[in-house]
């Protein structure tokens, strides 16, 4: 077939250099950034009324957005409050002789299915005696009589115990100091988890409190005074390091986020009570919330056996409106814009009937951004793809999260773009919550390892997209924050490593803690993904939240007798 041997050398060349150039090829076209190529910016479609694609949608947000700007003005957030005393009687020489009697009324108005659950309670007239940490109920002679020695409470912690008093000369033996006027809200510290706080905590108070006040969006922040009971910080001893006590007996949260949210909620700082410096108060409004199982939020599945709830509390309709107004009070109470608040950029292209234009590029387009410059608060007024991580911690860490920002810097080339931008660099959510309610609030897509930064999803807009990242064998996590996106009305994405030749069950997640190393490729196509098609299921999320929160057959209101107080 050949005519010499120097044919077929050549011939054995020319197929290697062939096979070599294929190998190139093929490998080059699966690598991480060329599977991603745009050469020109995209529009996600020309056929569009705006930024919000229905016109009647707009409206309705707009008539929202309207209705909250005319709910409870005074109560922004200013910064720090003084103690206003104006809630305290003060007994001068135990003149004061007329000793009422204690009464209990009891709601269970959104579990109606659950029988042993109480939602809340308001007592009032109770004597505490914080000499000796003791409760007492002022039993009436004509009321029918409890012939127990004690009444247990359900609440948030746990049980309250108060001591039934049937005698006036008992009461007076304790020698009442002062009157709390003020309705009180009694309960324990928070979990310093931020996660379980921001969520598991506010959240329920934020729910009875609005109840009471028969308003489903808002509370009236001056009409309360949060109290703390002993339990939770005799039972923890981690729980007396997060309150520093002032000088007039109260005490000041030192976690700052959580002393920015306790402001919110009532008079400022807190009550706990070792205030009363071993005198005898009176309280004349006592509210307590109901226990874990009928108010608490449970996850519905916990990865520890100390949280060992297995179901969903409430119907989910009626528990998504409630948090939706929770957010949406925080943001408020922020100075914050609303969660259905276009940015002007948006507006703008509302007004003009265009759809945005994001570039989606590969390697080769020229990237318009820097990672020398420096970003600050003023850069949270746009829309980001971001990459949150705990640098450093080894905990649940992104082991190669600057490759992943620097892979979404190279797709998502323009960095001046007005409609969305990526982060250029890791993202790590600090204490001050102003800030971090900023940025959140934000986010178009998160990218973050299953955590208490993810909790932040609560300020994220309807739509938006949170893209979790779990350890290997602990896809089963993702229930936590798949749920908490259902409630705010996010889309959700999971991305968790596989492991060849190794027999790791997904539901074993036997490291939770470990750190993580993502497949860039992956991660990168799939963001790509979901932002191209993003647009296409805006409408029904944001239409879906507004519904819920203008659905007022989902607001509780207290039972007669309980309004307004």
């Amino acid at each position: 077939m050949f005519n010499n041997i120097g044919s077929k050398k050549i011939f054995l060349i020319s197929c290697m250099t062939i096979g070599s150039l294929f190998i190139v090829l093929y490998f080059t076209k699966n690598s991480t950034t060329s599977q991603l190529i745009y050469t020109t910016p995209i529009s996600f479609t020309n056929d569009h009324v705006g930024w919000i694609t229905s016109s009647s949608l707009y409206k309705e947000m707009n008539l929202y957005l309207k209705l909250i700007r005319n709910k409870n003005e005074q109560n922004i957030f200013q910064g720090k409050r003084s103690l206003n005393y104006n809630y305290i009687k003060f007994i001068k020489k135990n003149t004061w002789n007329q000793y009422p009697f204690s009464t209990r009324k009891c709601s269970n108005t959104s579990n109606q299915e659950l029988s042993t659950g109480i939602e809340y309670c308001l007592l009032t007239n109770i004597y505490y005696n914080s000499a000796i940490d003791q409760y007492y109920y002022y039993q009436n002679p004509a009321d029918i009589q409890i012939i127990t020695k004690t009444i247990e409470l359900d609440v948030s912690y746990g049980k309250l115990t108060l001591n039934i008093l049937n005698d006036i000369l008992e009461i007076k033996k304790l020698i009442i100091s002062s009157v709390l006027i003020r309705p009180i809200y009694v309960g324990g510290p928070i979990d310093p988890n931020y996660a379980h706080g921001l969520l598991e905590t506010f959240g329920p108070r934020f729910w009875v409190l609005s109840e009471l006040q028969s308003n489903g969006l808002f509370i009236n922040s001056s009409q309360f005074q949060i109290y703390y009971t002993s339990h939770m910080f005799n039972t923890s001893i981690r729980n007396w390091r997060l309150y520093d006590r002032q000088s007039d007996g109260t005490y000041r949260d030192t976690v700052k986020w959580s002393a920015t949210i306790q402001s919110m909620f009532s008079d400022y700082p807190l009550l706990i009570y070792k205030s009363f410096n071993e005198t005898t108060v009176m309280f004349k409004y006592f509210i307590t919330t109901g226990n874990q199982v009928s108010r608490t939020p449970a996850w519905d599945f916990y990865y520890s056996v100390s949280r060992s709830f297995r179901f969903h509390p409430f119907h989910t309709r009626q528990y998504r409106r409630n948090y939706l107004a929770y957010s949406e009070w925080l943001l408020k109470n922020l100075n914050l814009p609303s969660k259905f608040q276009l940015t002007s950029t948006q507006e703008q292209l509302q007004q003009n009937h265009m759809s945005e234009l994001i570039p989606i590029c590969d390697p080769i387009c020229r990237p318009k951004w820097s990672k020398s410059s420096e970003y600050n608060e003023k850069e949270f007024t746009g829309d980001w793809i971001v990459v949150i991580n705990r640098v450093g911690s080894g905990r649940r860490e992104i082991t190669n999260a600057d490759e992943l920002v620097d892979a979404l810097l190279k797709v998502f080339p323009d960095h001046t773009n007005p409609y969305l931008r990526v982060w250029p660099k890791q993202f790590n959510f600090k204490d001050d919550l102003y800030k971090t309610a900023q940025m959140a609030r934000s986010i178009r897509l998160m990218i973050g390892v299953h955590g208490a930064g993810l909790a932040n999803t609560i300020f994220m807009r309807p739509g938006t997209i949170l893209y979790e990242i779990n350890p290997i064998g602990c896809r089963k996590l993702s229930f936590n924050f798949h749920r908490w996106a259902t409630i705010f009305n996010l889309q959700h994405a999971l991305w968790s490593p596989s492991q060849k030749g190794f027999l790791i069950q997904d539901d074993a997640c036997q490291n939770r803690q470990e750190a993580t190393t993502l497949v860039i490729s992956e991660i990168v196509k799939e963001v790509v993904n979901l932002i191209e098609n993003e647009q296409e299921y805006r409408n029904g999320y944001i239409r879906r939240a507004l519904h819920l929160l203008n659905d007022t057959s989902l607001t509780d209101h207290p039972q007669i007798g309980l309004e307004k107080i």
